[in-house]
């Protein structure tokens, strides 16, 4: 139900409820609800003629009305609202309101603060409606301390105006922590997104602009000496290039949802030999080893497989210019071991960890795998290790 239908019928009822206890107060009164007004008689047979029923005064529907206006004023100012309900409900009791008038406006009040404000804040407040229920015996000998029937019956009332607040604020607070979890869900995933997009741009666009700037480079040594090798050079040029603005345009493309026509393929073993070639084109050496069969590998794992050679031969030509590289792929009874060796440099020293080893890891450690990546010895080794099952 609507949140404002739900104050309109609450606020509704109360008055309803209030208006009818107050009608039927005397024969209530005269038949057993308070024996210091009149001794209890028998329950006649016959209903009460008209004349024993209660009219109405302004000052109880003032207070009637002070009541369901508080109950309005829930909506939008939960305190303020349940304060001049309060006040309503104590000046109808200490007009002469029965007892069991307040029943029905404490638990509308009691609910609606819960609902508006949650328990904890709610709760130094709700003692409050214990005042009202009592303002109804304020009429007796002593304001009723003295008499048990007055602690009962407020005791019973307080607490089956309790009862039904606190099941509502824990499913409140059910509700709430679902939906916390929810969202929590959703941000992880989004992240995770965020993560895997930039891993995927940050390998696409660091190995093509690494190809372009070795061809580009090898263009401009032989562009006098061999036209035709500078030609080759730039012909690499435009292809790396193409292929990246493709690649990243269907990227962006799947990541923003748009219509972008067909994907690009996943990256998987059998592409290995051609990003060699290509790297190779430029006249960087690289020794790729006969690669093992691909059958029972997963995609994911494949794909890996590939954005760790990518990533392993862009720093090498970054970092290691015109050194040798060596690039070998193994099955193993485990999974399938990726191992990419070059030299050092001379002068070369270990920094700090970039960007792109770090997402290395991260898409090695998302299928399980594990990956070493450092100086041994007078080469720089990258290891990765990646389960042949991809996890469920």
């Amino acid at each position: 139900m609507d949140r404002r239908v739900r104050t309109v019928a609450g606020a509704v009822g109360s008055a309803v409820a209030l208006a009818f206890a107050w009608r039927v107060a005397p024969f209530a009164q005269h038949y057993g609800d308070a024996s210091w007004r009149t001794e209890p008689t028998p329950m006649p047979m016959e209903p009460p003629p008209p004349e024993a029923y209660a009219a109405f005064t302004a000052p109880a529907v003032a207070s009637i009305a002070a009541v369901m206006a508080g109950i309005l004023l829930l909506h939008r100012r939960p305190l303020p609202g349940f304060l001049l309900g309060v006040a309503g409900l104590v000046a109808y009791g200490a007009l002469g309101g029965p007892s069991f008038g307040g029943f029905v406006p404490a638990l509308v009040l009691s609910l609606g603060l819960v609902r508006a404000r949650g328990l904890n804040r709610a709760a130094p407040w709700l003692p409050l409606l214990l005042v009202a229920l009592w303002a109804t015996w304020w009429d007796a000998p002593g304001l009723g301390l003295t008499d048990w029937r007055m602690w009962s019956s407020i005791g019973t009332q307080f607490a089956w105006v309790l009862i039904p607040t606190l099941l509502v604020a824990l499913a409140i607070g059910r509700r709430q922590t679902r939906a916390r979890e929810q969202a929590e869900a959703v941000e992880r995933a989004a992240s995770e997104e965020r993560l895997r997009l930039a891993r995927e741009i940050h390998d696409v666009v660091g190995h093509s602009l690494s190809m372009i700037s070795l061809q580009s480079g090898v263009a401009l040594r032989v562009l006098d000496a061999d036209p035709g090798q500078a030609r080759t050079s730039l012909e690499a040029i435009r292809t790396s290039s193409k292929d990246a603005l493709a690649e990243l345009r269907h990227t962006l493309g799947a990541f923003r949802g748009d219509d972008a026509g067909p994907l690009a393929p996943t990256p998987s073993l059998a592409a290995v030999p051609a990003l060699v070639a290509e790297v190779r084109a430029g006249g960087v050496r690289v020794d790729l080893a006969p690669l093992p069969d691909a059958a029972g590998i997963g995609a994911a794992t494949q794909a890996a497989a590939y954005r760790v050679v990518q990533e392993a031969l862009t720093n090498a030509i970054r970092h290691a210019p015109g050194a040798p590289v060596s690039v070998a792929a193994e099955r193993t009874p485990r999974g399938l071991d990726i191992i990419v060796t070059n030299p050092l440099p001379a002068q070369a020293h270990p920094g700090p960890e970039g960007g792109g080893l770090r997402g290395m890891r991260e898409r090695v450690g998302a299928l399980g795998g594990t990956l070493v990546a450092g100086p041994e010895g007078d080469h720089f080794l990258v290891r990765a290790h990646l389960p042949t099952r991809e996890r469920p």
